[in-house]
């Protein structure tokens, strides 16, 4: 039985609460049943596994959805206005992630909170936490099919794919560059030496200014590490390479060890890794020992499989020949840390903050 003063404390929360938008009498327009849109595109896609989300929906008896922010092949992101602030003062919003409910993405879905509890509470002072984005509330969300794990974040602003198109060309100057790459290095600094987290999956989707998306799956993409695709492993050094690939791809407009073709043409390891070669030269021996995949892509004799897909050599200075600014070899002597084929030489986030190329920031 609740006490007197408890249930006036309920009251008059409730009173200062926000009141709830109403839905919109503006006629909708509903998409044809048969036109896949956004996750129902994603493979393996299955509806019962997502949560119906329905705007003006209050989840938590909190959370009122007003706009749908992203999708992915195992979660949806939502705008939503917080009805706990106070009326009287400016309206908050959140962004509400609503994972998948099947068996392998619930597994995934609990590790990914437990990572995102861990690195939201490890180390408030470490100044890379500030580029880092940390868990605002969570709960669990029942629907007829199961149960969704839902993360709530602050809403980021663009990512910096987007950010990029401000600037002619599609590519940052080296100038707007480093402090963007500074503040990435912190965050994952913040990531390898506080949380013990790999985050393999930088790229320009997940990067807002900030890192947003704490999911260590392995996903295939063009930025993945060469440890990745052999088979090999990987520890906080593939972060490195990731972050590596990015800077090439916001400088250059492209990635490191994309083909003339890349964008027209389907991704895959072969003609990645043949790309890789192109620019870094074969791999090493000792590499290819550690690789669990290695025969997929490499011969008794040590040599590449798939020669006809090996470019012309490029190496680093050739590949970002039109990258303009006084301080662009700088860059590439930093590049050239990042993107080596043993992770142990790539260089740590604390070596790459020392280098010259960031002084003054």
């Amino acid at each position: 039985m609740a006490t007197p003063w408890r249930s006036l404390r309920i009251s008059v929360n409730k009173v200062f609460k926000s009141s709830p938008c109403r839905s919109s009498n503006v006629p909708r327009q509903t998409l044809p049943a048969a036109e896949v849109v956004e996750e129902e595109c994603t493979p393996h896609y299955e509806p019962n596994h997502f949560y119906p989300v329905r705007l003006y929906e209050i989840l938590n008896n909190r959370y009122q959805i007003t706009a749908k922010l992203g999708w992915g092949a195992s979660s949806t992101v939502w705008l939503a206005r917080d009805l706990n602030q106070r009326r009287w003062c400016p309206a908050r919003y959140v962004a509400v992630k609503i994972k998948a409910n099947n068996y392998s993405t619930n597994k995934d879905a609990e590790r990914e909170l437990r990572i995102t509890e861990n690195i939201t509470r490890v180390n408030s002072r470490h100044v890379g936490r500030n580029f880092v984005s940390t868990l605002l509330d969570s709960f669990n969300l029942p629907s007829p099919h199961g149960t969704h794990v839902c993360m709530v974040f602050n809403p980021l602003c663009e990512p910096l794919w987007m950010f990029r198109r401000r600037f002619q060309g599609d590519v940052l100057p080296l100038d707007v560059l480093r402090p963007v790459a500074k503040l990435i290095l912190e965050g994952l600094g913040y990531l390898h030496s506080e949380c013990q987290v790999v985050h393999t999956d930088l790229k320009s989707d997940n990067v807002l200014m900030a890192l947003r998306d704490h999911s260590i799956l392995d996903r295939v993409s063009q930025f993945q590490g060469s440890e990745v695709i052999l088979g090999a492993g990987w520890k906080y050094s593939a972060d490195i390479w990731n972050l590596g690939a990015l800077l090439v791809e916001l400088a250059h407009g492209s990635g490191p060890f994309d083909g003339p073709d890349s964008n027209h043409s389907t991704f895959t390891e072969e003609a990645h890794l043949a790309r890789i070669i192109s620019v870094l030269g074969p791999p090493p021996v000792d590499v290819l020992h550690e690789a669990k995949y290695s025969s997929r892509y490499i011969d008794t004799e040590g040599k590449f499989k798939h020669t006809g897909l090996i470019l012309e050599s490029a190496g680093l200075d050739k590949t970002l020949h039109d990258v303009e600014g006084d301080d662009k070899q700088a860059f590439i002597n930093v590049i050239s840390r990042m993107l080596r084929w043993k992770g142990d030489e790539r260089d740590t986030v604390q070596g790459l903050l020392s280098d010259p190329w960031f002084r003054g920031l």
